[in-house]
């Protein structure tokens, strides 16, 4: 385990894993807890250079990629904090399906490369879910 850490720090890809939006590479998994999800609108936004979430007052005509995405609440393990996914329906399908058979297992967040592009995978580990008062006592501080 030792050594995975390493080659993390040495990519600088600990912000990668542990950022508000975290995006592990091909192979690496982070343990997650899911929170929560919601329905959102976006777009991109040429004149940010990043999506911004589109509401009443904003310009759809200066956007451009406007979809629908479910923006999915966990809690990184690896961080002790909440972090954000962004999902289309069918991986959003796929893992509500896997939290339903799920059964005291840990949640884990990875990617896969599906046609050239890393997709978002969920999967469900071995270990038992950490302790809930992990949680309770982390959301105090």
């Amino acid at each position: 385990m030792e050594a995975d850490n390493s080659a993390i720090s040495k990519e600088g890809g600990e912000k990668r894993l542990t950022g508000l939006y975290p995006k592990p590479l091909e192979g690496e998994r982070i343990p997650i807890s899911f929170l929560g999800a919601e329905k959102k609108r976006i777009g991109w936004s040429p004149e940010e250079g990043k999506s911004v979430q589109i509401d009443d007052e904003t310009d759809i005509d200066s956007l451009k990629r406007v979809r629908e995405i479910n923006e999915v609440q966990i809690f990184n393990w690896l961080t002790g904090r909440e972090g954000l996914i962004e999902l289309p329906d069918r991986e959003m399908e796929e893992l509500q399906s896997l939290l339903e058979a799920k059964n005291g297992e840990q949640l884990v967040y990875s990617r896969e490369k599906v046609k050239g592009k890393l997709k978002p995978k969920f999967g469900l580990d071995d270990q038992k879910e950490p302790r809930s008062w992990l949680l309770s006592e982390r959301l105090r501080d």
